[in-house]
């Protein structure tokens, strides 16, 4: 067995497809065939389950992709360390959309002033696909608002955060001094996609109180929402860092409610079996050290 065989192995499990993968990998199909059969055969028992033209890995098949994308993972790495080692290596940083938007800009430009060199990748997207792509070890660490629904992630706060319910200045309710839950259940929300840490939390507070929202608007982009706020077409929770600027020209009306609150951590997460190279211990420093800008 070779590391050659476990990164045909991962292919073909990535992609549940053994033409798929030979097409990924540049190679031939029998060529990927005979070398999952040759695995097959060193580890006695079958690794894919064949449905006529489709294939399902087996129980045995999960577990060796978890070795084996740790496996693959590492061996990257230290093949991009050496080879770049007179230029620094690379990072790859995940990061949710808040987090995207308001913090790592900055976190980045202070790890630069340290590592002028080293080349680095940051991937922003919402915290379920951010953890996938840890789980996938696409990503070196992340960090994400929210939850964290996979016991194979290790995770620590490193920030308190709040949101906070807005509309637009022109809305009913924008000079109200308190808003009820009640009042709330009359509006029109404007609110981040399904699945977002964001979304996720504001779900969870008002489905307590028996409140489920359905939304007339739902954007990946906290822009286009708090746009649609300040056009004055709903109502919207979103952090209160991305809202400081808007707050403070009196684009958008913070609305003060006393029955509920919401309030959660960002989170630095990275693979529990994950080898963290020093530049990327050192970023997570860097993080834990600047706590705002």
């Amino acid at each position: 067995m070779t590391l050659k065989h476990i990164r045909i192995f991962a292919a073909v499990y990535q992609e549940v497809s053994v033409t798929e993968a030979a097409k990924k990998l540049n190679m031939t199909q029998p060529a990927v065939s005979l070398a999952i059969r040759e695995l097959e055969r060193h580890y006695e028992t079958k690794l894919f389950e064949r449905y006529g033209r489709t294939i399902r890995p087996s129980g045995v098949a999960e577990t060796l992709y978890e070795y084996a994308s740790q496996l693959l993972s590492l061996y990257d790495e230290m093949d991009a360390e050496i080879l770049n080692w007179n230029v620094g290596g690379n990072l790859r940083i995940g990061c949710s959309i808040s987090i995207g938007t308001c913090l790592i800009p900055y976190y980045l430009k202070r790890f630069k002033e340290e590592y002028p060199e080293l080349q680095t990748y940051v991937k922003i997207d919402s915290s379920d696909v951010i953890e996938e792509m840890i789980l996938e070890n696409k990503l070196d660490f992340a960090l994400i608002e929210g939850m964290v629904h996979s016991d194979k992630i290790k995770y620590e706060s490193f920030l308190e955060d709040e949101l906070v319910t807005i509309c637009g200045k022109s809305h009913h309710l924008s000079e109200k001094e308190n808003v009820s839950l009640e009042e709330l259940k009359q509006e029109n929300f404007l609110l981040r996609e399904r699945n977002s840490g964001t979304r996720e939390l504001i779900e969870t507070e008002f489905a307590a109180r028996d409140f489920f929202i359905k939304p007339v608007w739902e954007s990946t982009s906290t822009t286009a929402i708090i746009n649609g706020v300040t056009a004055g077409h709903g109502i919207s929770i979103l952090p209160k860092r991305l809202l400081d600027e808007q707050i403070r020209l009196g684009q958008i009306i913070p609305l003060h409610m006393k029955e509920i609150s919401f309030k959660r951590f960002y989170y630095i997460i990275y693979y529990q079996k994950k080898h963290l190279m020093p530049a990327a211990l050192d970023f997570i420093e860097i993080i834990k050290r600047h706590d705002s800008f």
